[in-house]
């Protein structure tokens, strides 16, 4: 099973969706979880858009990315420049991948539109990992 680590800088929002699709993407045939430069309470707007696909991580609590300076990961996935330094003076991998994604927290508009921005923000991700998953012989 490939082990992999996405970053981001509060693990709140994108690095935890990515997470939870390919979890759910690979039918948890991935060994993959998510950081954060620091910790941070998860954006309840991406725990609604992923439950109306049928995936639902409240459960799941916010990781630092000092929890993993001494693990290995076969792929680290980054979202953001500051997530990727951080990554790479930090943590070991064989691959490390930046994919950088609108934050949809700073999409403005009423909450149609920001609702909206989640959604998009999620199926971006899902189509992205969908090739991701394959380019990559992750399963």
């Amino acid at each position: 099973m490939k082990k992999v680590l996405v970053v981001g800088d509060d693990n709140s929002c994108r690095s935890r969706m990515i997470a939870a699709l390919m979890k759910h993407i690979s039918f948890n045939r991935i060994d993959v979880t998510s950081a954060g430069i620091k910790t941070g309470k998860i954006e309840p707007m991406v725990l609604k858009v992923l439950r109306e696909i049928g995936v639902n991580i409240e459960q799941e609590k916010s990781k630092s990315l000092n929890e993993f300076i001494h693990t290995t990961f076969d792929i680290i996935i980054t979202t953001t420049p500051d997530s990727r330094d951080k990554a790479n003076a930090l943590l070991h991998s064989t691959t490390k991948i930046h994919k950088e994604l609108q934050d949809p927290r700073e999409v403005e508009g009423d909450a149609f539109d920001k609702e909206n921005a989640f959604r998009e923000l999620r199926d971006e991700v899902n189509e992205w990992l969908n090739e991701f998953i394959t380019r990559h012989r992750l399963i």
